[in-house]
């Protein structure tokens, strides 16, 4: 009886741990922000209606346009299409009281991952293995068109 819950216990922790393989985690801190990021925020700041702009209870979400082309991702709950290639990235406003950001993807593989403190801002992209790669910034990201 021992060796079937040590058996069941294995085998939970190990589904548990391997659930995170398809991520690649990367961090951005601010102190290696550059000029043209700096020049992106202030753009991002002035060219943007004030209400469509990232508020101090929400994490701003750049989702790589290439990687998820004709692809339907479901954050939190709510869907959002990629249907068409725009170059570029695309940026999703979520609710900082979610802690936990659970997204699925047609093509890739479920993810799910918690909230940094002192994170504004988080970069999405897809790798060509069926991986997600998730970079946690400090900065407001200048993005280059893909």
């Amino acid at each position: 009886m021992k060796t079937v819950f040590f058996l069941i216990m294995v085998l939970l922790t190990n589904n548990s741990c391997s659930a995170q393989n398809n991520i690649d985690f990367y961090y951005q801190d601010k102190t290696k922000a550059t000029v043209t990021d700096s020049a992106a925020y202030k753009s991002y700041l002035e060219n943007i209606p004030k209400e469509f702009l990232r508020k101090d209870d929400e994490v701003l979400l750049f989702f790589n346009n290439a990687a998820f082309i004709d692809d339907v991702i479901t954050i939190n709950g709510k869907k959002y299409n990629f249907d068409n290639y725009i170059c570029g990235y695309r940026e999703i406003k979520i609710p900082k009281e979610n802690r936990k950001i659970k997204i699925t993807s047609k093509k890739k593989e479920k993810m799910e991952f918690n909230l940094k403190k002192g994170i504004d801002f988080i970069i999405i992209s897809g790798e060509f293995d069926n991986k997600w790669s998730v970079t946690f910034s400090e900065y407001f990201p200048a993005m280059e068109c893909l």
